[in-house]
């Protein structure tokens, strides 16, 4: 592993059951994530959290919805989450929290805290 994809220390956990197999998802999200950011982590320097919802289009498209954490690693997240190469399918939403830290020994590393979580988003129709 590149010495810049192991500044940004985070794992995901996308486990979609079988029968969801259709919804448009992002399976290589942490390798493409951890590349893309990795330039970030280097460039800021400080340790960060970053909690961003996106929803991937029928199109395969990610875009996102909501972007909350560390000011400094918003914009990058943002640019990121724009080149993530998704999968068609079902439109659905999902929330990822992303931590940016300096890379932790081997031992630790299923330990690295970035989650990734499908939503359930309420029918459109259905006022709130």
């Amino acid at each position: 592993m590149p010495k810049a994809t192991a500044a940004l220390a985070f794992c995901l956990a996308l486990a979609l059951p079988a029968a969801h197999a259709q919804h448009a998802a992002c399976p290589q999200a942490g390798e493409q994530l951890s590349e893309y950011l990795a330039s970030a982590k280097q460039r800021i320097r400080t340790d960060g959290e970053v909690r961003v919802e996106f929803e991937v289009g029928a199109d395969g498209r990610a875009q996102a919805v909501a972007v909350q954490g560390s000011r400094a690693y918003l914009n990058p997240v943002r640019i990121a989450m724009d080149t993530l190469e998704c999968q068609r399918g079902t439109p659905q939403r999902y929330v990822l929290n992303i931590r940016f830290a300096d890379p932790v020994p081997r031992a630790m590393a299923s330990a690295a805290s970035a989650t990734l979580a499908q939503v359930q988003v309420p029918d459109k129709a259905t006022p709130r």
